[in-house]
C-alpha cells in the first residue's frame, strides 16, 4: 500500500465491436498469512498510517467481495 500518495484510476473498457477482443487476468501468488501494509519508507511524522494492516488472504477476499458488488475495498481500510 502506498499510503495513499499514489491514486489509482478505476478501470473501464470501451470495447470494439468489430474486433474480438481477448482479456488475462494475471495475480502473483503471495503468501495468504503476509501482512499488507503501508510501506515504511511512504510513513513519517507528516504522514502516519492511513490504512490499516491485514493478512493478504483477508484483503483478496474482501477485494474479490467488494468488486462484484462494484464498490472499492481500499476505502474500508482507512482508519
Amino acid at each position: 500500500m502506498n499510503n495513499g500518495i499514489f491514486r489509482s484510476p478505476v478501470h473501464r473498457v470501451v470495447t470494439n465491436t468489430e474486433k474480438e477482443r481477448l482479456s488475462l487476468a494475471m495475480f502473483y501468488a503471495v503468501d495468504e498469512e503476509t501482512v499488507l501494509e503501508p510501506a515504511p519508507g511512504l510513513l513519517d511524522d507528516k504522514r502516519p498510517p492511513r490504512y490499516r494492516k491485514m493478512l493478504t488472504k483477508d484483503f483478496v477476499a474482501g477485494l474479490f467481495e467488494h468488486f462484484r458488488q462494484g464498490k472499492r475495498f481500499i476505502d474500508t481500510l482507512k482508519i
